[in-house]
């Protein structure tokens, strides 16, 4: 009974003082997001581990040390990640249900479509965060001949790593994607506005590993490290005092 007690005192203690040596910073990640954030953390020297959300199983949560995490949400706002979920055809137009009017399936169209878009823009390698805007104007169920036609329009912000240059895709590009993408828009109805992000900062370099006896470890998870490696070894040592005395006493009666 006393051993099973030590032994699980000594579990405890390790999860406790495990834990303590990092911190989450993202929850409820797909693991495609989750992967994406390790890769550029450790890019950046800082040391991160995914694992299963304990709130959600079917979600990923991203940890770093504790002293760390000022640095890596830093790190994360410039790389734009996790990159925001959009939603497109799939999420407006479920399978099933009412049947829209006229003009409720037009604002759907033209939301859904927008979100398409923007997905697109935000698969470009640099580009950080995009917003697509979209104006798709309702066709007159009957068309005169001295009508004017009202043609669709559109705005969009991009915003990118002001390290690349040139960008990572110029406003002629964003309109041929955006145009290519809604029915009837012409290029020249298209409004681009481009927005450099900064950050100033040393370039990307190898992880800054600090020695605690054969381990490896990043810096700030240096003392915490060494005191559970210290807490473990007077445990054992306790516990090999321990057995040692429970013999010699067995051994006497």
């Amino acid at each position: 009974m006393d051993h099973r007690l030590a032994r699980n005192g000594v579990l405890a203690m390790f999860v406790a003082l495990s834990g303590a040596c990092s911190e989450p910073i993202h929850h409820g990640l797909n693991e495609e997001s989750a992967n994406q954030i390790v890769v550029v953390l450790e890019q950046h020297a800082i040391e991160a581990h995914k694992a299963r959300d304990p709130l959600d199983d079917s979600a990923w949560v991203v940890s770093v040390p504790s002293g760390s995490r000022v640095e890596a949400w830093r790190i994360l706002q410039f790389e734009g990640l996790p990159r925001p979920r959009t939603g497109g055809f799939d999420k407006y137009y479920p399978s099933g249900g009412l049947i829209p009017t006229a003009s409720e399936e037009r604002i759907v169209l033209q939301y859904a479509t927008a979100q398409e878009l923007q997905r697109a823009l935000l698969k470009i390698e640099g580009v950080v965060d995009a917003h697509v805007n979209l104006v798709i104007p309702q066709k007159p169920r009957v068309q005169l001949s001295g009508d004017q036609i009202e043609r669709p329009r559109a705005s969009v912000l991009v915003q990118y790593r002001g390290l690349d240059a040139p960008p990572p895709i110029d406003a002629a590009g964003v309109r041929e994607l955006i145009a290519g993408g809604v029915e009837g828009l012409e290029p020249a109805a298209i409004r681009v506005v481009m927005t450099p992000l900064v950050r100033g900062g040393e370039p990307l370099r190898e992880p800054a590993l600090v020695q605690v006896g054969p381990l490896a470890v990043a810096p700030a998870s240096k003392t915490l490290l060494q005191m559970l490696l210290s807490t473990m070894g007077a445990v054992i040592m306790a516990l090999a005092a321990a057995t040692i005395y429970f013999v010699s006493r067995r051994g006497r009666s």
